[in-house]
């Protein structure tokens, strides 16, 4: 993970979790990607949350919310009732 950060460091990047689900195709991923300082992961702190929203309405620049993190434990819970309820809207629709 060191050779990773430095590497990043060096091409003016730093590393982050990302998330991203794309509805369109179906799938979502999860890794530790870099990022550069036109994405908005660039200038999270170490508490902090952030959601990018890139919809048909926002095609220019993506809806932010960012906010303080709460904690390991409550954004697991979190994003796990929400994965629970897109689980359920999805397989209703079918």
């Amino acid at each position: 993970m060191g050779e990773r950060v430095d590497e990043a460091r060096a091409a003016g990047k730093v590393l982050r979790y990302k998330f991203s689900i794309d509805l369109a195709k179906g799938s979502a991923e999860c890794g530790i990607v870099a990022v550069d300082d036109k994405d908005p992961l660039f200038r999270l702190k170490r508490n902090e949350n952030i959601l990018a929203f890139h919809t048909d309405r926002y095609t220019n620049a993506p809806l932010i919310i960012k906010g303080a993190a709460a904690g390991v434990e409550l954004a697991a819970s979190g994003v796990f009732a929400d994965l629970l309820r897109l689980a359920r809207a999805y397989s209703a629709s079918d």
